[in-house]
């Protein structure tokens, strides 16, 4: 009895005298040397070679990703000349409207401002799509020839292209051309803004901008291209102006096409005719169904119906550098409200900036 006492106090001693044992915080943890299981190291701090590793080298390597891509691209356009480009149209194959489109593109390339004062350049584009609106095909490819070509003459601060985009915007042969209709009107438009307003004020341009303001048809499956051809037509209107185009657009505030209506109303805003405040006041409603006709799903609704309140807010904006405040009340008050509304953020900023511009 006596042995086996003292064997359990030797016992009980070497326990004492024997570190602590813990278990590891998870099954399979490696211990590590010095350190008792369950415990962390002490931290340090990163050291210069950490911070070349986790900074400089992934900056390096973007950075030679990014010039890469711009010696390539450097690459791609030295040998870009406008001229050989319209040489190449002459070819006709499918890939002509590619250098079509990156003629658009380099007319409208600050870079390259010259371009847009190059009258030789413009007649060349001009006959290239006087010819192919003669040819009239309906390929798809030639389609599209005939659209960017509009784009690129109505980029040109000469009205060289002029007759040309009159004659693209008139010709319907086939449902196919509708495409460069639209290309056609809106490059007038462009047109208009780059070579002044007041050299489009001729009757040509606005004989035909008014024939198509009348154009409507009955079957239902035209009913919206009909009046998106208006709108189109519309919206070069408000940009060229005048007392003539100014009647057409009062005209068009009564359109059944929405579009029509929205365009005719800013563009006499445009030109501080207030006879356009009734429509604005339609495209500042927010639960105004109009808006959003023709429109499929909620995605598109929802950003159609954002666009037009920008739109019309700017345009009582563009009011407010001719009228005052008392002639503006019923507008002001509304975009006092968008102001205070729950509409996006983006609204609401619009319609507080747009209120320190009406001046009382």
């Amino acid at each position: 009895m006596s042995e086996s006492h003292e064997e359990t106090e030797f016992t009980a001693d070497e326990s004492a005298a024997a570190p602590q044992q813990t278990d590891p915080v998870a099954a399979g943890q490696p211990v590590v040397e010095g350190v008792l299981p369950g415990e962390l190291p002490p931290v340090q701090a990163p050291n210069a070679g950490f911070l070349v590793q986790l900074f400089l080298i992934p900056m390096i390597i973007v950075a030679i990703i990014v010039m890469v891509w711009v010696l390539f691209s450097w690459i791609a356009h030295m040998g870009t000349d406008p001229r050989d480009l319209v040489r190449d149209l002459r070819s006709l194959n499918k890939a002509s409207w590619q250098k079509a489109f990156t003629l658009s593109d380099l007319l409208r390339d600050p870079n390259h401002p010259e371009l847009k004062r190059d009258e030789k350049l413009a007649q060349e584009l001009a006959n290239v799509l006087q010819a192919e609106l003669q040819a009239g095909s309906l390929e798809p490819s030639r389609i599209r020839l005939r659209v960017f070509l509009c784009k690129c003459l109505g980029e040109f601060e000469l009205p060289v292209g002029l007759p040309q985009l009159l004659e693209a915007a008139r010709l319907q042969r086939s449902s196919e051309e509708i495409d460069v209709r639209y290309a056609a009107f809106e490059s007038l438009a462009v047109l208009a803004e780059n070579v002044g307003a007041e050299k489009m004020q001729v009757s040509e341009v606005l004989k035909l901008l008014s024939e198509t303001c009348q154009d409507f048809s009955d079957e239902t499956s035209q009913r919206n291209v009909k009046g998106e051809l208006r709108s189109a037509a519309v919206f070069a209107l408000g940009v060229i102006g005048g007392d003539e185009a100014l009647e057409l657009l009062n005209q068009m505030l009564g359109d059944p096409h929405p579009n029509a209506r929205y365009n005719a109303a800013l563009g006499m805003a445009r030109h501080g005719d207030l006879r356009c405040g009734d429509v604005l006041m339609t495209m500042l409603t927010p639960d105004n169904p109009d808006v959003v006709l023709g429109e499929q799903s909620v995605t598109e609704k929802e950003a159609k119906r954002l666009r037009v309140m920008v739109n019309a807010i700017r345009a009582v904006g563009l009011l407010s550098q001719y009228h005052r405040g008392e002639q503006l009340k019923v507008l002001h008050d509304q975009l006092q409200e968008l102001s205070r509304s729950d509409l996006p953020r983006s609204i609401r900023l619009e319609a507080k900036e747009t209120l320190t511009k009406i001046l009382p």
